[in-house]
């Protein structure tokens, strides 16, 4: 396993086709500080250069996934904050590339969510595109009470999640459980040890044919913009790129033969 530290605030550990990234801020809920801020992004980009990565698993230390903006730490260094807003050359600003990073990785990325799941920290996890809760932890768009709207790319991350829902947790700063998260769809399903489910469900992902996980999240992630006829030829294209193949020959032939499919 090979590990890496960014700004003393984020590991990553990378072993068999699988990264775990995992804010380390414990005493603080790992809220999000500046330092913690530039480690996510920096995390991002290691992601987005590893050869042989197939999933993610997004994680905390400690008692909580993430408390949101430390506001305390952000306001000490007022001269820093036009910088999170200032868009760069694809239109996305710092705080917004904290949700949306995730997907420049091109692999499937699994969140464990536990403890205090506020803010910001909803806002990154809702980046990640399936999100794994233990049924006591607290999820909340807080935003409200410091005067301000959720910003970190929530018109795009929240596209799955019904409009009354967020118009409702954005209004009035809500905390939901997770049984509650995972019936209003912020949240995929629910188990009492997350981490552990997250990473269950990286190591079968990372199992499957990487081009047919990659056509799936391509499809999954391009078809809302599209009408039905764009969807339906997008779906026959990617079939069409995965029929043949070699990935594809060598799933036929493991399930066939009752063993582990190997791809390379």
């Amino acid at each position: 396993m090979t590990r890496e530290v960014f700004h003393e605030r984020v590991t990553l550990a990378f072993q068999d086709h699988v990264a775990e990234v995992t804010l380390a801020r414990p005493r603080e809920h790992n809220g999000l500080d500046w330092a913690m801020i530039d480690a996510l992004l920096a995390a991002q980009r290691r992601l987005a250069e590893l050869e042989g990565l197939r999933a993610v698993v997004l994680q905390g230390e400690g008692e909580s996934f993430c408390a949101g903006l430390d506001m305390a730490a952000i306001m000490s260094r007022p001269e820093r904050l036009p910088s999170l807003l200032a868009p760069d050359e694809q239109g996305i600003n710092p705080v917004q590339r904290l949700a949306l990073g995730w997907r420049d990785a091109g692999v499937p990325v699994i969140a464990a969510l536990h403890g205090h799941v506020y803010g910001g920290g909803l806002q990154i996890a809702l980046g990640a595109d399936v999100r794994v809760v233990h049924p006591e932890a607290r999820l909340a768009l807080l935003e409200i009470v410091w005067g301000i709207i959720p910003d970190m790319g929530i018109s795009v991350t929240g596209e799955s999640i019904r409009s009354d829902v967020l118009r409702e947790l954005a209004w009035t700063g809500r905390k939901v459980a997770g049984h509650e998260a995972v019936s209003l769809g912020l949240a995929t399903r629910l188990a009492d040890d997350p981490r552990r489910t997250a990473r269950d469900i990286a190591t079968a992902v990372a199992a499957r044919s990487p081009k047919a996980v990659a056509a799936a999240r391509e499809l999954f992630t391009r078809a809302p913009a599209m009408s039905e006829r764009e969807r339906l030829a997008l779906e026959a294209s990617l079939q069409r790129g995965l029929l043949g193949g070699e990935e594809q020959l060598e799933a036929v032939a493991a399930r066939m033969a009752g063993r582990e499919p190997r791809f390379t």
